[in-house]
């Protein structure tokens, strides 16, 4: 067990505290809509938590394909890399 800190799932588990404090236990690997019991306003406060949290915005195509708090921590953890790194393809 590796004892660094992510400030990707430390933003997101927070954000899951302040939105859906029941729900502070999910499986990071269940569909947030189905198997969490998530509904499209939580999903949406989770992530404007997040955005603030970690002071950046995600566009909708990133949460779209988030299925999953692991799939969201992938994509913001990618999102946060490009905007520091000003990478061009």
């Amino acid at each position: 067990m590796s004892d660094t800190t992510d400030p990707i799932h430390d933003a997101i588990q927070q954000a899951l505290v302040a939105t859906a404090p029941d729900r502070t236990d999910l499986d990071w690997d269940v569909p947030l809509s189905t198997a969490a019991g998530l509904d499209s306003v939580q999903i949406m406060n989770l992530v404007m938590e997040i955005e603030d949290a970690l002071d950046i915005s995600v566009p909708m195509d990133v949460l779209a394909d988030a299925h999953t708090l692991n799939d969201l921590a992938k994509a913001l953890g990618t999102l946060i890399q490009s905007q520091a790194g000003g990478s061009t393809a």
